[in-house]
């Protein structure tokens, strides 16, 4: 790592050295040959940086780095990456899934690969580093969807702002979809548009600067790998909803009103999927694991009976797997505890094998 460091400072100053202003230079001449030997040196330590795997690590890259590993381990075996927040953290066991499909005849290796918070923008980079670090394209894609991430196309400052993990989304690629629903009103009052807005700047301005970059980097093939499935045995402190309200809120009968979701999100889920599908990935489907509000899980019906309409689309809806959940099975609201995550995991076996996700 510290001999990348010393190149790309050897290379910043000898194209300071020769792009230096001239010695009689006015100040506006002086500030555009500087901000040129600025740019080419940025673009050029961006350009090292990627080409040798650097990245600023963070929980997400180790379990890219730990799905890389199990691929590997079944180099025949056909893919099928989940790819969410929390909710397919805590719900997806992606070994028993794997077992349970393989005894039912189908060869796959199913990963997990989920962070909390994680954005859809956030997600998909994380997708593709994978299939960069494996050079394997998935058979199956599941990709999840929910209510607070498309209506939130800067979701990341809810939950991180100038940390690495921040600063590292902030590509131009998620640069323009954030601002693209931004610019469409996909937040909470004009107050909070320009704040986000202001943000996103700052954050991009220090992705594209390579801001602490070789201070906090690490080379992809040197962050430890760590399992994405992060299976939870107690209930958050919190958590207060005892088995009568739990039963009253997921009984609550399901309004699926075919529905698109809003623009920008419905549109980026257009363009992931035409480059995934460039990328080889032969089938691109979609997924929510259980909560109990009710809403959230009405949310993602209705763009299953709308927007997916096209696609395998597995909601949360099904009674007898509601029925299951009515005991003490939750983390909290939108997450579920171990016991609770192997319900959901075997009734997902069956959906996918219902659906045809696989054939």
């Amino acid at each position: 790592m510290h001999w990348i460091a010393f190149i790309a400072a050897a290379l910043a100053l000898f194209l300071a050295h020769i792009l230096r202003a001239p010695d009689r230079s006015r100040r506006v001449v002086a500030m555009a040959w500087f901000l040129s030997a600025f740019l080419v040196s940025t673009f050029t330590i961006r350009v090292i940086s990627e080409r040798v795997g650097i990245t600023r690590p963070t929980e997400f890259d180790q379990f890219v780095s730990h799905a890389a590993l199990q691929a590997s381990r079944e180099p025949d075996a056909p893919l099928v990456l989940f790819v969410g927040a929390s909710f397919t953290r805590n719900a997806i066991d992606d070994q028993e899934l794997t077992r349970k499909l393989r005894d039912a005849g189908y060869p796959h290796r199913v990963i997990n690969l989920s962070l909390q918070g994680a954005s859809l923008q956030e997600r998909d980079a994380h997708l593709w580093a994978f299939m960069r670090s494996t050079q394997r394209a998935p058979d199956v894609v599941f990709l999840e969807v929910a209510d607070e991430f498309d209506r939130d196309p800067a979701y990341v400052f809810n939950v991180a702002k100038f940390s690495d993990r921040a600063i590292e989304q902030f590509d131009p690629d998620s640069v323009f979809w954030s601002l693209k629903g931004l610019a469409q009103g996909q937040c909470d009052g004009l107050k909070a548009c320009l704040t986000s807005a202001v943000l996103l700047k700052a954050h991009a301005l220090m992705n594209w600067s390579n801001l602490g970059l070789f201070a906090t980097g690490k080379a992809r093939k040197d962050i430890s790998p760590v399992p994405a499935f992060d299976p939870q045995d107690h209930p958050r402190e919190t958590f207060r909803l005892n088995d009568s309200e739990i039963q009253k809120n997921l009984s609550r009968p399901t309004d699926i009103a075919p529905y698109m979701g809003p623009a920008w999100a419905r549109l980026f889920r257009i363009d992931q999927r035409r480059k995934l599908e460039a990328a080889g990935v032969r089938r691109v489907a979609y997924y929510y694991p259980p909560v109990i509000p009710a809403e959230d899980r009405q949310y993602v019906a209705r763009l299953c009976a709308g927007e997916l309409s096209d696609f395998p689309c597995i909601a949360p809806v099904d009674q007898k797997l509601l029925q299951a959940l009515e005991g003490q099975v939750w983390l909290d609201e939108k997450h579920l505890l171990r016991n609770g995550a192997d319900v959901y995991t075997a009734w997902l076996a069956d959906q996918i094998e219902r659906w045809g996700a696989l054939n």
